[in-house]
């Protein structure tokens, strides 16, 4: 069985001892993680993780919207290390609109600003893009369908089944990350999605060190936890583990193009 963490956070100060992390990871059958940007700090961090462990961390860079009112500046000055580093990463992310602590108009004019441009700089250069989506659901769908941009990693999918059926009638390159949220007990509206969702369409991801799932809920997440949410995909599809876990694995190889 091989895992792949679709999106994860090695790179902040909660791992202080990255080797034992990826020794813990790859004895739980975890062969590779996809280390997601939010900062322009973020960026360079991620870099090395893959320079440092190139067989297994892997680069996703882009701006969180919680940075959106830091100016056009800091954005252009992420997207031009970005564009510096092209050769060294899969996609762009993770990106997106996140209404639940600002719902000011200014805040989601400047969100919506670094969305739509960090969008055509993964079209220029045919990158797939990873979004993050907080109480916004219907303004991202608009903005993705408005932008064009088909090869999306919806990142910790946490919108309707309706919305995520919108998606797929959109694009059939559309992924839906599903992570520790899914072991929770309150977690019906995601166990619907999975349960309605084609397994050719889901991701598995951590969100570390975010998000742990049951029974560790509370803890510091890591990759190695990664089987706990593959078996309970596999038992919501009632399928077999193993396969569940290989079609997953295959998903996250198409999405990123990566052997």
């Amino acid at each position: 069985m091989k895992i792949i963490d679709t999106h994860c956070h090695l790179n902040v100060d909660d791992f202080i001892d990255k080797e034992q992390y990826i020794k813990e990871a790859l004895e739980n059958n975890v062969s590779a993680i996809f280390n997601n940007g939010d900062s322009f700090e973020s960026l360079s961090e991620i870099i090395k993780l893959k320079r440092e462990f190139p067989d297994f961390c892997h680069a996703v860079l882009g701006i969180h919207p919680e940075y959106a009112n830091n100016g056009d500046d800091y954005l252009f000055q992420s997207l031009k290390y970005i564009e510096e580093h092209l050769s060294e990463i899969d996609a762009i992310g993770e990106i997106g609109l996140d209404y639940h602590y600002d719902k000011s108009e200014e805040t989601k004019k400047n969100q919506e600003k670094y969305f739509r441009e960090q969008i055509r700089f993964a079209k220029k250069h045919n990158l797939p893009i990873v979004i993050h989506s907080r109480d916004a659901s219907y303004d991202t769908y608009k903005i993705v369908v408005e932008e064009n941009i088909k090869k999306i990693d919806l990142h910790c999918y946490s919108s309707s089944l309706e919305i995520a059926e919108e998606y797929l009638r959109y694009s059939d390159q559309v992924y839906f990350g599903i992570g520790g949220v899914i072991t929770f007990k309150n977690a019906k509206t995601l166990v619907s999605i999975v349960n309605n969702i084609s397994l050719d369409h889901l991701l598995t991801e951590t969100d570390s060190p975010y998000l742990a799932p049951v029974p560790h809920r509370g803890e510091k997440n890591e990759s190695k936890y990664l089987p706990l949410i593959i078996k309970k995909i596999s038992e919501i599809k009632m399928m077999n583990q193993e396969e569940a876990s290989n079609i997953l694995y295959n998903n996250a190889k198409r999405f990123y193009n990566v052997r």
